[in-house]
């Protein structure tokens, strides 16, 4: 059977046709290929059920039934419970690793012999008259780099360390979607069973992106992992992707301000770790259909897949040449097939944009939700008013100035205008009847008529940072009470009235206003939004050969050396703007 099953191949039958052996394997071949044709491409290679695997004893596995497609499509199924003892498996002498995988694989036999009519000179007398699809197990030493399949197309991944004991990445979508949240891990992986500690402490910049807090650097931490062979370590960050017009960005990883330690000594990252990414609007659902359907006939390579079916990986201790079973692992390992073949990895994909606030490494997720709740109301108080007293001393002299207790007003920091009014004291001092009257300004104009025994000045001091006032009043005549009953009332002014104001007071200010460059080396220039929120950045650059700069800021230093001028400035305020300067001629 050739490795190809298409163009799918079948008898023409005629009246008078004579049929020989030839015409009747055609036929049996083209119902098989289409068969495994479709096998092939909806579901792939797994597990349909059953097959479990585990240890009786230190020498001898069981297997249980069921069936399973491989990678050629063909239908593999095992009726019965198998018992096998470890050195009776195909693969066992050949094995030069202490971790091995059993594998299972479609094998055919010829059965039932009988007697051959007509036949030829060189043919035995007996020749089997069917052929009985069955199976076997083997074992392989466990395969160094694992297969990758159709994740390459769906994840991009930075690689930052990839010794012989340990290999370090992050990991993420590689075409992510505008306007979500979107899944960033940093994995590290025990490639050799070293025992050693490692720890992360990195920076990345995010030039589309925005961290739980709203920046748009991104703080790693993994303190001293300490990892079994082949065991990985997954550590999740939330990223929240800008709605920018631009359709690509990158991440990347700050060197000075980032290192990667084994045992507490720092040692050499990947030079220049990058994560190159498409933007798009579509939907994630949209997205994951679109990257599994895309990929021709040719790229699916449709015979060329593993044949075999993985259903444990199998460690092995050597005890004075007699070698014994340490561990059954099948977690990670073997795939069932529940639906068709890619609804494991649209799985993973769509499980990047599943963010609900929980289990987050960053908690300021929740912080800043439950902040952004608090200054939501559904109908905003602009307005407080209540009563005061200020205790005076008995028959004081004119001119004397009393000050009140500090006062909040409850309308929050921030432009207040407060007023305070006399209080008649006829009718009883604060009571806040409904007879009661209040004078503004100043009450001598009064004298007589309502306020009774009182002339006096007011004023009143607010503090905006504390959301607080302190009122002063001055006696300007003679008094025949001990208490000045005042009422006040606090007006907020709106935001409209200064915002001129904040315009002028809006800044760009950069967190490096000058780099240093390799040729050729990448850099991100961040800002940081004073007096305004964050909005989009337009980059240019000043000098002609002066390098390049995306609309996401990374900046890729020229082949020459000097001092190269980027202006950044805000799309909505273009005059909101500042200045950068990178010095390309090597890093000392």
């Amino acid at each position: 059977m050739s490795d190809r099953p298409y163009p799918f191949e079948k008898n023409r039958y005629y009246y008078g046709k004579m049929l020989t052996s030839a015409d009747f394997q055609a036929e049996q071949r083209y119902h098989d290929c289409r068969r495994m044709f479709l096998n092939q491409m909806v579901l792939g290679t797994g597990i349909l059920c059953g097959l479990g695997v585990r240890a009786l004893d230190e020498r001898t596995l069981l297997i249980e039934s069921g069936a399973a497609v491989d990678g050629a499509g063909r239908d593999i199924v095992v009726p019965g419970d198998t018992v096998k003892k470890l050195a009776a498996l195909e693969g066992y002498d050949s094995l030069t690793r202490s971790t091995a995988v059993l594998y299972l694989r479609h094998k055919e036999e010829t059965v039932q012999p009988v007697c051959v009519v007509n036949r030829r000179a060189e043919q035995e007398e007996y020749e089997d008259n069917r052929i009985r699809d069955t199976y076997e197990f083997f074992l392989a030493d466990c395969p160094e780099d694992e297969k990758k399949g159709e994740a390459e197309a769906f994840f991009a991944e930075m690689v930052l360390l990839d010794g012989p004991d340990y290999k370090v990445s992050l990991k993420m979508p590689a075409v992510v979607c505008k306007g979500r949240h979107v899944r960033l891990s940093l994995l590290i992986k025990n490639l050799s069973g070293s025992e050693g500690a490692v720890s992360v402490k990195g920076q990345l910049k995010l030039p589309a992106f925005l961290t739980a807090d709203g920046a748009r650097e991104l703080q790693i931490r993994q303190e001293e992992a300490v990892l079994q062979s082949g065991e990985t370590k997954r550590q999740d960050y939330w990223l929240y992707t800008n709605e920018v017009e631009y359709e690509s960005t990158s991440i990347l990883w700050d060197d000075e301000a980032s290192g990667i330690f084994l045992d507490g000594d720092e040692t050499e990252c990947q030079p220049h770790p990058e994560l190159a990414l498409l933007l798009t609007e579509r939907t994630p659902e949209e997205l994951v259909r679109w990257n599994v359907g895309r990929r021709n006939l040719e790229e699916k390579a449709l015979g060329k897949a593993e044949e075999a079916v993985c259903l444990a990986r199998i460690a092995i201790a050597d005890a004075v040449h007699d070698h014994i079973l340490e561990e059954v692992k099948e977690a990670g390992v073997k795939r069932y097939i529940p639906l068709p073949q890619t609804e494991d990895i649209c799985s993973e994909y769509l499980a990047c944009y599943s963010y609900d606030g929980g289990n987050i490494v960053q908690p300021a997720y929740a912080q800043r939700e439950e902040e952004e709740a608090v200054q939501v109301q559904e109908e905003p108080v602009l307005a407080r008013g209540g009563t005061l007293e200020i205790p005076l001393d008995l028959k004081q002299r004119k001119g004397k100035v009393y000050c009140s207790e500090e006062v909040v007003h409850g309308l929050g920091p921030g432009p207040v205008y407060v007023d305070v009014g006399i209080l008649n004291v006829k009718d009883g001092a604060g009571r806040g009847n409904t007879g009661d009257t209040v004078i503004y300004g100043d009450a001598g104009l009064f004298e007589g008529r309502s306020a009774h025994g009182i002339s006096v000045q007011t004023s009143v001091k607010v503090y905006e940072s504390r959301g607080s006032f302190q009122v002063a009043a001055r006696l300007t005549g003679e008094q025949d009470t001990i208490v000045l009953p005042l009422r006040w009332t606090a007006v907020r002014v709106p935001a409209g009235l200064e915002q001129g104001e904040e315009n002028r007071a809006m800044q760009l200010v950069p967190e490096m206003p000058t780099v240093r460059l390799a040729p050729g080396e990448k850099h991100y220039f961040s800002v940081r939004f004073k007096n305004m929120e964050p909005c989009t950045l337009l980059y240019e650059l000043m000098d002609e050969g002066g390098g390049e700069v995306g609309p996401d800021g990374i900046y890729t230093a020229p082949s020459r050396c000097g001092i190269y001028e980027i202006r950044i400035c805000c799309r909505e305020y273009k005059k909101v703007c500042t200045y950068v300067y990178a010095v390309v001629g090597g890093k000392e």
